[in-house]
């Protein structure tokens, strides 16, 4: 491991601040001294990086994504959640290919780290190649298959067995960068023996459930119809709140589901961009964290986002917040936090020491230039970084003490070799987009 010395930066080590300015030395993917430059630079150092006129933060972790579908990006916009599923990506996705998930994996982690996002939350096909793509590039990943068994219980096996060949192959792998959640896809895809076996497994195995949940009016509505009770509520009473729950968008919410939620400690993830884009609504955030629900942020897919920038996520969710009239609602300070320690907690993460940059704490953590005209002048540092940085902003990222990105360049894999096979690959698809349409 990389023995490295982060020089006089301004640190905020949480997102309510305040920053100070310090000197961080990292080693064994650790931060092990936090001082002034001339205290704690001592020794051999196989990097330095100089930080005047530089921010030093926790990463951004995308709590919920399905990295891959960035090969899908633009492929079909502008339509309701259910048309843009059955019609199109569904069927585009039955035409998948291992190694196109593999380099779809990559550029989308190029995307990411340009964002300063330092671990993800990824829910899609054909795992092993995103979990090659995470192995390589270095960065942190809670990866998980996406199970859909509606009724069909020897389906349900073999999609629980695919499930649990990815714990068994992945978790805790890549010097424990990878971790792996059972994903059965929604209450609507999956049925009660799906959901069943599947929480069992997790609760055995100490693992994450990864799941959708009351993203759409349309699946509340039906699942009213079909159980008399609200997905949330469906859930609860299955019994699927038993193992730990990452539960990405619910953005349809009752007083009783937030109390579910909050009672039996779901981790929610907002998806602004997304949610808007496919006109889902705008989930009940503020509630949510009054209620004492962690709420953390993701972007989905770039299939409806179109792009995996957190720092966008983060501005649209604190304005988002206050739409309703309340320009109090999620500040800068709060929204920074779901982006950053709440995404860590959401995944469990923190366990491991991702989190607040303090000594002992995992070397996970990025460099923002502020000398942007955009971040000038500077009266509230928060307030700047909730809602008016941009990922261009983001320098260097870090994790688990390995430099991925630094000066705008990625130093892991070859971002290029990536761009260039997904333009390829992207071939096939422009033919069947004509063929779906037609």
């Amino acid at each position: 491991m990389a023995r490295i010395l982060l020089k006089d930066f301004a640190l905020l080590s949480t997102p309510d601040g305040p920053a100070e300015e310090s000197s961080l030395v990292i080693e064994d993917a650790r931060i092990t001294r936090i001082g002034k430059a001339e205290e704690i630079a001592r020794g051999h150092f196989d990097g330095v990086i100089e930080g005047r006129g530089k921010l030093a933060m926790p990463g951004l972790v995308n709590a919920h994504t399905h990295l891959a579908m960035v090969l899908f990006r633009g492929f079909a916009d502008d339509l309701p959640l259910r048309k843009w599923l059955e019609e199109a990506i569904w069927p585009a996705e039955r035409h998948l290919e291992p190694q196109e998930v593999y380099w779809a994996s990559l550029l989308g982690i190029a995307e990411l780290l340009r964002s300063g996002v330092t671990a993800f939350a990824d829910m899609y096909f054909y795992m092993d190649e995103v979990a090659k793509a995470v192995e390589e590039s270095g960065i942190r990943a809670q990866l998980s298959y996406g199970m859909i068994a509606p009724d069909d219980r020897e389906r349900a096996e073999r999609e629980l067995e695919k499930g649990l060949e990815l714990v068994e192959r992945w978790h805790g792998k890549a010097n424990g960068r990878i971790t792996v959640a059972l994903a059965p896809h929604a209450p609507y895809t999956c049925g009660e023996e799906l959901w069943r076996r599947a929480v069992e497994e997790a609760t055995a195995r100490g693992i994450r459930i990864h799941t959708h949940l009351s993203e759409t009016t349309q699946e509340v509505a039906d699942s009213l119809s079909r159980y008399g009770k609200s997905p949330v509520e469906y859930l609860a009473d299955l019994g699927a709140f038993a193992a730990p729950v990452l539960a990405a968008h619910c953005v349809h919410l009752s007083e009783r589901d937030i109390e579910l939620l909050a009672e039996h400690d779901v981790q929610v993830v907002h998806n602004p961009s997304s949610n808007m884009k496919i006109g889902s609504g705008t989930a009940p955030v503020q509630k949510l964290l009054d209620a004492g629900v962690n709420v953390a942020l993701g972007t989905d897919g770039a299939g409806t986002n179109n792009n995996l920038d957190m720092w966008e996520e983060l501005r649209l969710a604190a304005l988002l917040a206050k739409v309703g009239g309340d320009p109090t609602a999620l500040p800068a300070s709060q929204a920074l936090k779901l982006a950053t320690l709440n995404g860590a907690h959401a995944l469990g993460l923190d366990s491991e020491g991702v989190g607040p940059l303090r000594e002992g704490m995992a070397a996970d953590l990025v460099i923002l230039n502020l000398e942007g005209p955009h971040l000038t002048p500077e009266y509230n540092l928060i307030s700047n970084l909730a809602y008016s940085l941009n990922s261009a902003d983001v320098e260097t990222v870090i994790v688990a003490g390995e430099v991925l990105m630094e000066n705008r360049e990625i130093k892991s894999f070859d971002e290029a070799e990536a761009k260039a096979k997904i333009r390829e690959m992207s071939e096939k698809y422009k033919e069947l987009r004509r063929n779906i349409w037609d």
